[in-house]
């Protein structure tokens, strides 16, 4: 698949980067193991194929790591990963239509440009002060 970029510190993944431009050859992209709390793929269709209507079945679900994915709707920002000792690992810039899943890590953002960021992840939030750590 093209337009994709992982980040890593060591082994560990920190974000898969999903560009607006992305393509493949392939109909079914999946980017993250079938173990991933969140689960990230890539579909591309033709004209006129369907996707039947369905259900997902309910199950429980025992998380212990949130993840969050992140679509640029318009814009630009700059961000800025960190390993998990802390440490600035690499950065990237999003533009718009770009998607990013944040897998590990930390991670902060500098917007340079009006940007409107949208943002998908596991609940229930409980406030900042048990959900986040401050770099």
């Amino acid at each position: 698949m093209q337009g994709v970029e992982f980040f890593r510190d060591g082994d560990q993944l920190l974000a898969i980067l999903v560009r607006a431009s992305a393509s493949s050859d392939k109909k079914y992209n999946f980017l993250t193991d079938d173990s991933a709390p969140f689960q990230l793929g890539m579909n591309f269709y033709k004209a006129g194929e369907t996707i039947p209507g369905h259900f997902h079945l309910t199950r429980e679900i025992q998380l212990n790591q949130v993840q969050e994915v992140i679509v640029i709707g318009h814009g630009k920002t700059k961000i800025t990963f960190y390993g998990h000792a802390r440490q600035q690992v690499a950065e990237a810039t999003l533009a718009t239509g770009d998607v990013i899943l944040l897998a590990s890590g930390g991670h902060g953002f500098e917007i340079l440009e009006d940007t409107k960021i949208v943002e998908v992840k596991q609940g229930p939030y409980d406030g900042k002060v048990k959900d986040k750590i401050a770099l």
